[in-house]
């Protein structure tokens, strides 16, 4: 029997850039920041966290129809780096006057459990106080983390920036377009990498970011 080869064609080459000289290297996940187009090599630097707000909602209730308990939370703040997103209270164990619960973090890792009326100290603060209708098991509350616009998120590290990402951190292993809006994309955290092949932002040189980047795991050849 006879078989037929098949065939294919390819649009467009694939060309991949060379960026590492040699040696291992560890990469992670980053969001680039809407308004870029970067190519692969670029120096890039994280913007600072900015301010943040920490909002409490209402309680919801543990049933489509039901009545949430009406316990109150009063200040919340966030600890320095917190997940941004909404965290979730949730009432695990209640009593009279009282109860235990969870605190689910945005991405539904748990953050802690906590106690009706007692400080709860975790990725965001916070006292639950009881009120006058108690909170039945699944009551849940949302509590939102929000920081500034762009914190948090990367760029291409320009020497006059004064947001952060003046200090190079990363160096993008693959071509991004985020001119349309923000895009996920994997970067280099460490490894051994050609000079040749790195691009940088206005104002940096291979000289002025060599030391800074060597003591992130990052070392230049040339």
């Amino acid at each position: 029997m006879a078989y037929e080869q098949a065939g294919y064609t390819q649009e467009t080459p694939y060309n991949p850039k060379h960026l590492l000289a040699s040696g291992k290297y560890t990469t992670r996940k980053v969001t680039i920041l809407s308004g870029q187009n970067l190519v692969a090599g670029a120096v890039i630097g994280a913007i600072l966290l900015g301010s943040v707000t920490v909002t409490p909602g209402a309680a919801v209730s543990a049933t489509p129809a039901g009545t949430p308990g009406n316990g109150s939370i009063g200040t919340v703040t966030s600890d320095a780096g917190a997940p941004e997103g909404t965290y979730l209270l949730v009432i695990i164990e209640p009593a009279a006057n009282g109860g235990t619960f969870e605190v689910i973090k945005p991405d539904g890792s748990l953050d802690g459990t906590g106690v009706v009326g007692q400080a709860y100290n975790g990725s965001i603060n916070f006292t639950l106080a009881d009120g006058g209708t108690d909170f039945v098991a699944g009551d849940r509350i949302p509590i939102v983390v929000d920081y500034a616009a762009g914190s948090g998120k990367y760029k291409l590290s320009l020497a006059a920036a004064v947001d952060g990402s003046e200090t190079p951190d990363l160096i993008l292993s693959y071509d991004v377009d985020a001119s349309d809006g923000d895009v996920e994309a994997i970067a280099y955290e460490t490894g051994n990498f050609a000079s040749t092949a790195l691009t940088l932002g206005t104002g940096h040189t291979i000289d002025s970011i060599r030391a800074g980047l060597r003591d992130k795991g990052i070392t230049i050849d040339g």
